[in-house]
């Protein structure tokens, strides 16, 4: 595993040390120091794996070159004072795991960036352990890199050639920095910025080959209990290479096996315990860890053990919908049926009293007819009587005796004519029982029989359905009733204190889920899970009836999959949190602006923060009303809005009663008119959303000035006035 290792020092005349020889002995090379009129030749010197110049990019670009040996003379020579610093450099420690390639190109992109960023010129060298290092107990992973930079920054000259002007900003003083306006006073902090970016350097490289990652914060604030080892400095460490050389050579010469030597130092042996005792905490954080990530693995089994239940259970959920939905078409569709064979049956009763209209008609017809034919009989007789008596009377008009013959018989013929009309006329109609009428009628009834028991039949697998709709939905309405219940137990949500993480506990309830559950809680009147309420279960379930559920949606998609909830909430804000994370970086850039103006201490910190509560507010609410951002959204932005008021208000306590910490008169009274302004300017625009608590604490506030804030009027509500 790769090791955090980004120190810096300066190389100091005032310690006796020369950039030249400092450059000579990292780069393995000969170099003549002008200043001293020495020679330094560390050319036979094993280790250096490469020693390149790196030159900002301007001059780089501009075709400009140096040499190591012109470099430091020129770095020396730029220096006049005897205790002068002629050069800096950085050690880092390159991952072993890495490619030798890889090693030098993370390790010439951070001399690169600060060459860039500093205007001066590198000079990375990059080392091994040799084999007798390694045999004198060396790690052989120990890949490092000594990059010596200038203390001045460099220029082109009117010769084309390199010249050290001015100090690097990285070797100012705090003081002259804060002179100067740097937005980094503190060159401790600048230097913290740079053992950061070391770290994001070579993370960037391990993380593409998958390997562990470093980190550049101490032991401690990675909350691991391991302990530094001490430094050891070069004279503890040449006292304990010569006793291991000595020691070495003693056991070659008594023809004796070497398996090294206890620390001869104090400094050695105090690592040494270091190291015992950090070995066996590792040793046990290892152990743990391994319990750790068995019981996490178990967990997310039991997790996705119980997701693929919940899964089966809305598909079932959703195959009894689709079979509710079909059985309520059939009973439609049946009810229909009912409907057509209603109107079949009723025309048919129609048809069968037309029959019997017409069957009466026919009788009637026929018990008139013998009537009708005595008539037309006795018509007859008379006729005859008539035509004898005419015979008798009339004996000499024989022509018209024949002349009422011939019209007697034409008066028979039409009367025989209309009785055999009249008979067939007085047929009863067809009955509409015949046999081929009958066995039409009876197979329609069959069919409607038919019908009706099958809509029967289909009503009766409908309503089963719907029962064991209802079995499961009671079921799954008893789950959610237990989960309510159970909401606050240390086994369901995330523990406050503990410094739990939604990220660790995926299946518990987080903070933002507890609170809306306990809204929905205490909705319906369950504000415990003591024993009484457990007991009391079935009575909560028949409290979650459907508008209950669909009122309290937020809630039940909670208990139903609270992951799958917290995914899509996290979805769906994550517009929200990005706004809030720009508007907050950039209130905490006017913070430090204001605080510059008023001071450094608490109080002014305080009202340096009130005063950028208004521009915050209006970013705020402007994203509230904004009609094209997500209801969630908005409603996230009113809650905040919220917060800050009730956080502002306390503010206004806590500056007003920090005013007799400050020294002056002065400085007094330019807090004063500070928190008044921006008191005007709070009240105004918020102060229909103000609760009687931010009153109160804004009145404790006033009380040192001796006012108070009172309602003034229906456009300015408050308005501070003396006690």
């Amino acid at each position: 595993m790769a090791i955090f290792l980004a120190s810096t020092k300066s190389i100091s005349r005032g310690s006796g040390q020369s950039a030249v020889a400092s450059a000579s002995y990292r780069a393995g090379e000969k170099l003549a120091d002008e200043r001293y009129g020495k020679t330094h030749d560390y050319s036979k010197r094993s280790g250096v794996m490469s020693a390149d110049i790196i030159l900002p990019s301007a001059l780089a670009d501009a075709g400009v070159t140096i040499d190591r040996s012109d470099l430091w003379n020129k770095a020396e020579s730029a220096e006049k004072r005897k205790d002068a610093r002629v050069a800096r450099e950085w050690l880092v420690n390159l991952p072993h795991e890495l490619s030798e390639q890889d090693r030098k190109d993370i390790a010439h992109r951070f001399a690169q960036e600060l060459a860039d960023r500093y205007d001066t010129i590198a000079d990375c060298a990059i080392h091994r352990p040799t084999q007798r290092e390694i045999d004198r107990g060396a790690d052989p992973r120990n890949f490092h890199a000594h990059i010596m930079f200038t203390t001045r920054k460099a220029v082109i000259g009117n010769n084309n050639e390199i010249v050290l002007t001015d100090k690097a900003d990285i070797e100012l003083s705090d003081t002259k920095r804060r002179q100067l306006g740097f937005e980094i006073e503190r060159v401790n902090e600048e230097l913290q910025e740079i053992r950061q970016l070391w770290e994001q350097i070579a993370n960037e490289k391990l993380a593409e080959h998958k390997h562990d990652l470093i980190d550049c914060r101490s032991y401690a604030d990675q909350g691991k209990d391991i302990e530094p080892q001490l430094k050891m400095g070069s004279v503890a460490t040449k006292l304990e290479r010569d006793a291991y050389e000595k020691a070495k050579k003693e056991a070659l010469d008594n023809e004796q096996e070497f398996t090294g030597i206890a620390p001869v130092t104090i400094r050695g042996e105090i690592n040494a315990m270091i190291a015992e005792r950090n070995s066996l905490v590792l040793e046990a954080s290892n152990r743990i860890e391994r319990e750790n990530s068995e019981r996490i693995n178990r967990t997310q089994r039991i997790v996705d053990e119980n997701t693929d239940r919940a899964r089966n259970t809305e598909s079932i959920i959703d195959r009894v919908s689709r079979k509710l939905g079909e059985s309520t078409d059939r009973i439609r569709g049946t009810k229909s049926i009912i409907e057509r064979t209603q109107r079949v049956g009723d025309a048919n009763a129609d048809s069968v009293r037309d029959a019997k209209s017409a069957n009466n008609w026919a009788a009637e017809r026929c018990e008139k007819l013998p009537k009708t034919i005595d008539e037309i009989a006795k018509k007859h007789e008379r006729v005859l009587s008539i035509g004898e008596w005419a015979a008798t009377r009339c004996e000499k008009l024989p022509g018209l005796i024949d002349g009422f013959n011939k019209r007697d018989r034409k008066t028979s013929s039409k009367i025989d004519g209309n009785t055999t009309r009249i008979r067939e006329e007085a047929k009863p109609a067809p009955s509409p029982f015949d046999n081929e009428y009958e066995r039409a009628f009876h197979e329609r009834k069959r069919q409607i029989d038919q019908k009706t028991r099958d809509a029967a039949r289909y009503a009766s697998e409908a309503e089963q359905n719907t029962r064991r709709i209802k079995a499961d939905t009671l079921d799954k309405k008893k789950v959610l009733a237990y989960r309510l219940l159970m909401r606050n137990h240390d086994s369901k949500r995330l523990r406050k204190g503990r410094n739990d993480q939604s990220e660790h506990y995926p299946e518990k309830f987080d903070y933002r889920q507890i609170a809306i559950l306990n809204e929905f809680a205490h909705s319906l009147g369950i504000h415990t899970i003591e024993k009484e309420h457990l007991e009391k279960h079935e009575l909560v379930v028949d409290m979650l009836s459907l508008e209950v559920m669909q009122n309290n949606l937020a809630a039940i998609n909670i208990l139903v999959d609270n992951q799958k909830e917290r995914s899509h909430h996290q979805t769906v804000t994550a517009d929200f949190y990005d706004f809030i994370a720009k508007v907050d970086k950039q209130r905490a850039e006017q913070v430090q602006q204001y605080q510059t103006r008023l001071g450094r201490n608490d109080t002014s910190r305080v009202t340096a923060t009130i005063m950028t509560a208004q521009p915050y507010l209006v970013a705020l609410t402007k994203y509230a009303n904004n009609s094209e951002k997500t209801d969630e959204n908005r409603a996230l932005a009113e809650q905040h809005i919220n917060r800050t008021i009730r956080l502002t208000a306390k503010q206004y306590e806590i500056a007003y009663k920090g005013l007799d910490t400050l020294m002056n008169h002065d400085s007094v009274q330019k807090h004063v008119r500070e928190l008044g302004d921006s008191l005007g300017r709070f009240t105004t625009d918020y102060a229909e959303k103000f609760s009687d608590g931010d009153l109160i604490n804004i009145n404790d506030g006033l009380r040192v000035l001796s006012q108070k804030l009172e309602i003034a009027s229906p456009t300015n509500r408050f308005s501070p006035s003396p006690f």
